[in-house]
């Protein structure tokens, strides 16, 4: 990685970063490609869901989209849509095949809760609960209590990954485009960027709203980290997503800082936007821990 990423975390450089790295020797994923093929109750994850720190693992953000689809899968009694989404990462979620459960924990027609697992052979490895709100009010607004939009996608090129001895590439990396704003990796809080999915969540289905801001949501930890990623391991053990509207476009917006206090407790705040304004505010609590996964066990 280039001197510029190992800069002081005061040190907040403005405009598009871009990392020099050799070239990844798997190809960026297309639109027939997919995180998860999935038949009945089995999900079983593709090597486009691998996470950064194991080859064996999945990335959270992969994680989130299956459990936000899981979600998806409930017929409500009238029309909803999500204003909160948990997610738990109890645990390594493996790159092997995994048994999804969804249940109806409350069904009404002002709210309702769903509830989503991901479950390995002998534990849950991940969960979700989804909170959906009736909509259709059509509220009449003040013309000037409108959304403020933000800035259109930069028109830059994407990043390129980081170097393969820093994460386990080529995985997740592959199935996302990333355009980064502001700050640097593992440079300097508060960062922000452009994410994009390029393929499917599930094979033979198109990608929703829900599953893209789910996706980007996992992310925020990691955008604003100032950890050197070859010195520290810094994950997020949950994603608390409060929604105010889906985003209308592929690309997804995400502002955030994360901080870390010495007993290697921290927190990640980010807020989520598309190209008219906010669409959602995410938090997660984050341990970080000093040594590379290998070290670590």
């Amino acid at each position: 990685m280039s001197s510029d990423n190992t800069s002081s975390p005061d040190v907040i450089p403005r405009g598009p970063v871009h990392i020099e790295v050799p070239e990844s020797s798997v190809s960026k994923a297309n639109l027939d490609a997919y995180l998860f093929e999935i038949e009945g109750d089995t999900v079983t994850p593709t090597e486009l869901c691998g996470g950064p720190w194991d080859r064996g693992a999945q990335h959270g953000s992969a994680v989130a989209a299956v459990l936000a689809r899981a979600t998806e899968t409930i017929e409500t009694k009238v029309p909803m849509r999500p204003a909160r989404f948990t997610v738990d990462l109890l645990s390594r979620v493996p790159l092997t095949p995994m048994r999804q459960v969804v249940r109806v924990v409350k069904m009404g027609r002002e709210i309702a809760v769903i509830d989503s697992e991901l479950h390995t052979d002998d534990r849950i490895a991940a969960r979700a609960s989804a909170l959906l709100i009736r909509d259709g009010a059509d509220l009449e607004f003040p013309a000037d209590a409108r959304v403020t939009a933000d800035p259109a996608v930069p028109d830059t090129d994407p990043l390129p990954p980081p170097p393969g001895e820093i994460f386990s590439f080529p995985g997740f990396w592959n199935a996302m485009d990333y355009i980064r704003t502001q700050g640097q990796m593992a440079s300097g809080s508060p960062a922000s960027a452009w994410l994009r999915l390029r393929c499917r969540v599930a094979a033979g289905e198109e990608v929703t709203p829900f599953q893209r801001l789910a996706i980007a949501a996992d992310m925020g930890s990691g955008l604003g980290s100032f950890l050197p990623f070859t010195r520290f391991r810094s994950i997020n053990a949950d994603i608390s997503l409060h929604i105010l509207r889906l985003p209308e476009s592929e690309w997804v917006g995400l502002d955030g800082e994360t901080r870390v206090v010495p007993d290697g407790i921290g927190q990640s705040t980010s807020t989520l936007f598309d190209d008219t304004g906010m669409v959602a505010r995410m938090q997660s609590s984050i341990h970080a821990s000093e040594g590379r996964p290998a070290e670590l066990g």
